[in-house]
């Protein structure tokens, strides 16, 4: 009986042993963690499914020590994890929880899938997620990060539009986006720090903006985008002419999204160059045919007015000296005065007539000049023509009430803007009116105005020449 019993009561010991241990040490649960281990822990469940990190939690704070990060004060404010092997995606809720995070790099690993929101991170000044395999669009929730100074996304898979409010970010001095598939323009950057800064290797097109911090970078920053141009990698856009074409023309279709990011910055499609030749033709003849007939009239009118004063003057061919004595005029000065207007050549043998019909001449010039050219305001040069400001690459800034505003970039690199108005809303307004309020407002002066350099009108169409102002619109600088 004693034999038998003896190892009955052995075993109901050591259970009763064994358990007295488990309710003394109760286990480690999610509950007891400290919220960064857990947020750790998680970010490893999804991003590392070949269990490359090595993350035991046997002390309250050994997440301190775990591989990559780095803690101030118990809390997470460093999480370095580049090369690692990892495999996996970027779980959202994890490491967008360490709202204490500075510096968070991904860099070289195998992650793929979207990047999850990280607005959370507030305080996060580097983020590096490069040469990984992150696909969709560019994370919005990154222009939150205001504290950001350097932003690394290149080598991934990211597609889409390059935000214009990439610019709210006025304390990067790093932004590294080449080799994705972005597409669309590039962003008038203006960080005054900005010192590291490469788009290669995307789907970009467009004129580069020629903003003081883009210009400090060279060709290399923009290389493998064959539809970008500008001067600031030194390739010449094709030449487009919007100015007079129909002001109800509409644009063309923009994807989805691009009127919230690129804020209606738009660059219009060249014209086909058959119609481009046909209104270049229309527009030559217009003008030769107004010259001819205006010369024309011009010929007339001398040549009644000479008749006219053959018949009232009764020696013509004398001068008039002292004393009433009258001698005839030399045969030297006798010679046969021609001035020429378009194709006509009129003869004058005096110099009051030659006067008043060089004076009509350049009347008529003036006239054409007027009517169909640039007319260029009070003390300006003319630097450039009508028919390079029809050449010139332009952009859309915007439409108002009554015309359209321009940027047009001509081949002499010179950038102006052109104010075209609707002929419609300014049909009620005559020719000599418009000529008159040009050159009053072209004649002011002060720091407050844009000035006007230049206007043009004809046919119904009107358009008017400022300096461009690079520094973008007021409305956007002060909301």
């Amino acid at each position: 009986m004693t034999t038998k019993t003896a190892p009955f009561f052995s075993l109901l010991l050591f259970s009763l042993l064994h358990s007295t241990a488990t309710a003394q040490y109760p286990p480690i649960t999610n509950s007891l963690l400290p919220s960064d281990a857990v947020s750790l822990l998680s970010f490893k469940s999804k991003a590392d499914s070949e269990n490359k990190l090595l993350y035991a939690l046997n002390e309250r704070f050994d997440y301190c020590q775990w591989q990559g990060v780095k803690c101030a004060q118990g809390r997470v404010v460093r999480f370095v994890l580049q090369s690692f092997g990892l495999r996996g995606t970027f779980p959202p809720n994890t490491l967008t929880r360490l709202d204490q995070l500075r510096v968070l790099s991904l860099h070289n690993n195998s992650l793929t899938g979207p990047i999850p929101d990280l607005s959370s991170l507030i305080n996060l000044k580097s983020l590096s997620l490069s040469r990984n395999f992150f696909s969709g669009a560019f994370p919005l929730s990154i222009l939150s990060l205001h504290r950001l100074t350097i932003l690394d996304l290149s080598y991934n898979n990211l597609t889409g539009l390059i935000p214009v409010n990439l610019t709210a970010l006025d304390r990067l001095y790093s932004l590294k986006l080449e080799w994705n598939r972005f597409s669309g323009t590039v962003p008038p950057l203006n960080q005054p720090f900005l010192v590291v800064f490469n788009v290669s290797g995307n789907n970009l097109t467009g004129q580069v903006p020629e903003t003081p911090t883009l210009l400090k970078f060279d060709a290399s920053s923009f290389s493998m985008n064959p539809n970008l141009c500008g001067k600031v990698i030194n390739k010449a856009c094709r030449p487009r002419s919007p100015f007079f074409e129909s002001p109800n023309a509409t644009s063309p279709p923009r994807p989805l999204g691009q009127s919230a990011q690129s804020q209606g910055i738009l660059v219009l499609s060249p014209p086909s160059p058959r119609n481009d030749h046909k209104r270049r033709g229309l527009i030559l003849g217009l003008s030769i045919g107004f010259a001819v007939l205006v010369s024309f009239l011009v010929c007339i009118f001398l040549l009644i007015r000479r008749s006219s004063e053959g018949r009232n003057s009764k020696e013509p061919s004398t001068a008039s000296f002292n004393e009433g004595t009258t001698y005839p005029e030399p045969e030297s000065s006798r010679t046969a005065n021609t001035t020429q207007v378009g194709e006509c050549k009129i003869k004058v043998e005096t110099k009051a007539n030659k006067v008043q019909v060089e004076e009509m001449a350049i009347g008529s010039q003036t006239l054409i000049k007027r009517s169909g050219s640039l007319v260029f305001c009070a003390g300006e040069s003319e630097v450039y023509s009508l028919e390079q400001l029809m050449r010139a690459s332009a952009e859309l800034l915007g439409r108002g009430s009554i015309g359209t505003t321009y940027k047009a970039v001509l081949d002499n690199h010179l950038i102006v803007t052109v104010k075209r108005f609707d002929a419609n809303k300014t049909a009620d307004t005559s020719a000599e009116a418009f000529e008159q309020h040009m050159e009053a407002v072209g004649g002011l002066s002060h720091p407050n105005l844009v000035p006007i350099r230049a206007y043009f009108q004809a046919k119904g169409e009107r358009l008017v020449i400022y300096d461009y102002q690079p520094n973008g619109s007021l409305f956007n600088l002060i909301h």
